[in-house]
């Protein structure tokens, strides 16, 4: 047997709505972490434009393969996104539920 890779569970999840996958090139040097929100150039959301998908993978500004996967649609915790700057997923709340990305905030 060969390790191929290693799951760490996370709280990215937050609901059983279908989560459908897909992958993205990401732009040279540009340093993705899993739940970061992406836009519309791969990269993560700044405080304006338009919204594209979820990463799944996290991915290193000088790695030489630069595909991620990323979710198109599903549940996601609100506490686990990210973004390019100082917004919060809750700030790209409705402009993700368009495309069917749900963001939930976790009970206190």
């Amino acid at each position: 047997m060969e390790t191929i890779g290693i799951f760490e569970a996370d709280n990215l999840a937050a609901g059983g709505f279908p989560e459908i996958r897909d992958t993205r090139i990401i732009p040279a040097a540009t340093a993705i972490k899993r739940g970061d929100i992406l836009g519309a150039d791969f990269k993560p959301i700044k405080d304006e434009g338009t919204v594209d998908s979820i990463a799944l993978q996290n991915l290193d500004a000088s790695a030489t393969i630069r595909t991620i996967v990323v979710a198109e649609s599903g549940i996601f915790n609100a506490n686990e996104l990210g973004t390019g700057d100082t917004t919060t997923a809750m700030d790209w709340k409705q402009d993700l539920r368009k495309l069917s990305i749900y963001v939930r905030q976790p009970a206190p």
